[in-house]
């Protein structure tokens, strides 16, 4: 399949490049944008208030002012009010070459690469929570009639650019948006299309035909940017191309390691209009393999399964309104964790609706899945659940400026996975207390500028 992919890749860029009717060429320009947000939250969450916590890979030594028992935090306790601030700037590249193809980059830098900092580290170095990184890069050569070709850091078909039946024109997204800010993990990690990420990767994107269209995808690996050769002198876990290493039998794994390999993502999609109704039908897959396990005497297996996944969707629009859903399903875990042979698979229900009159969008969303979860026994057959719904609404001030205002709730279970497991985590709560489900509340309201 792979060869597959790359040859017709090829194939593609060679008739893109072929010779076309001659045109005025245009020189490459630059456009600035992005956007500024600014929000003010309040948060209800279970495990915001937790006691006698193990913490002990977060020791800062003898001298941090944190107050510890060995190895153990006391207690800790958050409040519910909270303000957050994000923004990016993104750079656009366009050109135009004499046969008529237009060409280009996109650059877009956060200032968010880091979910947070301990106070150690903020009072003798920069606060990295706001420190600026790259989101997404990539270069694109484009016909009207052959289709785009993308290569860089970009969101795949399956993960962001195609999927239908996503409602999240409200708000900051609803229960695909920003609350997450606001809440403690892990009740706030999703399993929603950018989730998948923006590894580098190489993305044919054809133009319509007859309302069809489709895309594919290939990478390598799960790595971003450059030095995927990394950074030691020797091959490890961290490198980019690791395709092997110690310790990869767990469900799932930690997020600074690799775990998806030779990744394919497809979809395919239909939209037009029926007796002045909008619709837009679609659907997508992701396969990949996974970074193997190298054992004690070195020998190579594969512990977890090779990722698989679907997802069908299907919306409509009319008169202001628009509703959509659809369904995924897979052999992944939440957040596209690779799984353990044996493991539930995931099933995912996602829908909503909205609104639009005018300068206001009103709108609400959910999604609920089923998961193999942290602690998957065939005694815990139901694995993990998680789910969420919102309710919100946008006022276009002016152009490019919002007011919004949502709500939404959040909640995930996983019977009998206690709180002080580091592995389950669900809501840390006293010593000897099993609370196996965490929950949490945001309402958040606020502006964001468009540039």
């Amino acid at each position: 399949m792979r060869k597959i992919l790359l040859g017709t890749t090829a194939a593609v860029g060679a008739a893109l490049l072929a010779p076309m009717a001659a045109e005025a060429q245009e020189a490459p320009t630059v456009r600035v944008g992005g956007y500024f947000r600014a929000y003010y939250g309040y948060t209800q969450q279970n495990g915001q208030a937790p006691t006698n916590v193990s913490m002990g890979g977060l020791s800062g030594g003898p001298n941090d002012s944190n107050a510890q028992l060995g190895n153990t935090f006391a207690s800790a306790r958050n409040g519910h009010n909270d303000f957050s601030t994000d923004a990016e700037v993104h750079v656009f590249v366009n050109g135009k070459t004499a046969n008529g193809l237009t060409y280009g980059a996109v650059i877009e830098i956060e200032f968010d690469s880091s979910e947070g900092t301990v106070r150690s580290d903020a009072r003798r170095a920069f606060s990295r929570k706001t420190g600026a990184a790259i989101d997404e890069m990539y270069a694109f050569i484009a016909s009207p009639t052959l289709g785009q070709i993308r290569f860089g850091d970009e969101d795949g078909p399956f993960g962001g650019l195609m999927n239908v039946g996503w409602v999240s024109n409200f708000g900051t997204g609803g229960a695909y948006g920003d609350f997450e800010s606001f809440i403690v993990r892990p009740t706030r990690t999703g399993t929603t299309p950018g989730s998948v990420g923006d590894n580098t990767k190489i993305i044919y994107l054809s133009p319509q035909f007859f309302g069809f269209d489709f895309g594919l995808s290939y990478a390598a690996n799960e790595g971003e940017g450059e030095d995927t050769g990394c950074l030691n002198s020797f091959a490890s876990l961290n490198c980019d191309r690791v395709y092997a290493a110690t310790g990869i039998a767990g469900n799932g794994r930690s997020h600074d390691q690799p775990g998806r390999m030779n990744e394919i993502q497809w979809a395919a999609r239909w939209r037009g209009s029926v007796a002045g109704v909008g619709l837009a039908v679609g659907a997508s897959g992701m396969f990949s393999q996974v970074v193997r396990d190298i054992s004690a005497t070195g020998v190579i297996t594969r512990n977890l399964r090779n990722p698989e996944l679907y997802q069908v969707g299907a919306q409509a629009t009319y008169m202001g309104f628009t509703v959509g859903g659809g369904y995924m399903w897979g052999n992944t875990n939440y957040y596209y964790i690779p799984t353990l042979r044996g493991d539930k698979d995931m099933s995912m229900f996602f829908g909503g609706a909205s609104y639009t009159a005018g300068p206001f969008t009103v709108g609400a969303n959910f999604y609920s899945g089923q998961y193999a979860g942290t602690a998957f026994t065939p005694a815990n057959a139901n694995g993990q659940r998680r789910w969420a719904y919102s309710i919100g609404a946008t006022y276009r001030l002016a152009p490019g400026l919002d007011l919004l205002a949502e709500f939404v709730r959040q909640e995930m279970k996983e019977p009998g996975v206690s709180a002080l497991i580091p592995t389950g985590n669900l809501a840390p709560g006293s010593s000897g207390d099993v609370r196996d489900r965490g929950k949490a509340s945001v309402f958040l309201t606020g502006i964001r500028l468009a540039f």
